[in-house]
């Protein structure tokens, strides 16, 4: 027998195409996923922000660039919604006067520290943290509600109802409230850090106790400043 006639010869493999329903469902599931992780690592974060956290100015810029473009992508995208585009203009006032305000107020809650083995520790600000998260997730569940679970995979050309639009809108306007909180800590934070690395920034070396959301800033011994 020759070696050809030992060689079985296998069929053709047939492939069947993927339906629409399926892919859509396996889109729905990944973006559904991907919120869901996302949200559980910005809560992580505040988490950390209560407890204590090593600076790290990479990390913090980092975490300040995911931020801006997950927003800046949600707000974007209400204008392909149905959203006249003229509110972008209150959506940056927003976003900007957030901004300053949280600055001025993370220099006030959030507090830095040294360790024993001399890295640089800070924790505070979780109230900004906070309304960040609720405002994503308002922002995100009108469209998981409108356009379901894909709305990230749709075509950019649905337009809202008028209850619809209104919740984006009002949605969108704590997202960019809750964005530029997030600008303002992360920007006094850097600037913090960075002054503490030149030296002129004293630290204690232990934590500091944790400052009132509001109220005036406490000094280690108790009093009022």
């Amino acid at each position: 027998m020759t070696i050809a006639k030992r060689i079985k010869i296998l069929p053709p493999a047939t492939f069947r195409p993927m339906s629409s329903s399926a892919s859509a469902g396996g889109s729905s599931q990944t973006i559904v996923i991907f919120l869901a992780l996302y949200i559980i690592l910005v809560l992580r974060r505040v988490y950390r922000g209560y407890k204590g956290a090593r600076f790290s100015e990479g990390g913090t810029l980092f975490s300040l660039v995911v931020y801006v473009a997950l927003g800046s992508f949600l707000s974007i995208l209400s204008f392909f919604e149905g959203v006249s585009v003229i509110l972008a203009v209150p959506y940056a006032a927003v976003l900007l006067v957030s901004a300053a305000w949280s600055h001025k107020y993370a220099d006030r809650r959030i507090s830095f520290w040294r360790g024993a083995d001399g890295t640089v520790y800070f924790r505070g600000g979780v109230l900004l943290y906070l309304v960040y998260v609720v405002g994503f997730v308002a922002r995100v569940s009108i469209d998981i509600v409108v356009l379901g679970p894909n709305f990230l995979t749709t075509s950019p050309t649905v337009e809202l109802t008028s209850t619809a639009l209104y919740a984006t809108i009002a949605t969108d306007l704590l997202l960019m409230f809750g964005l530029g909180l997030l600008i303002g800590r992360n920007v006094r934070v850097l600037r913090r850090g960075r002054l503490i690395k030149q030296g002129k920034e004293v630290l204690p070396d232990s934590p500091p106790p944790l400052q009132p959301v509001f109220g005036s800033r406490k000094d280690e011994t108790g009093t009022g400043v």
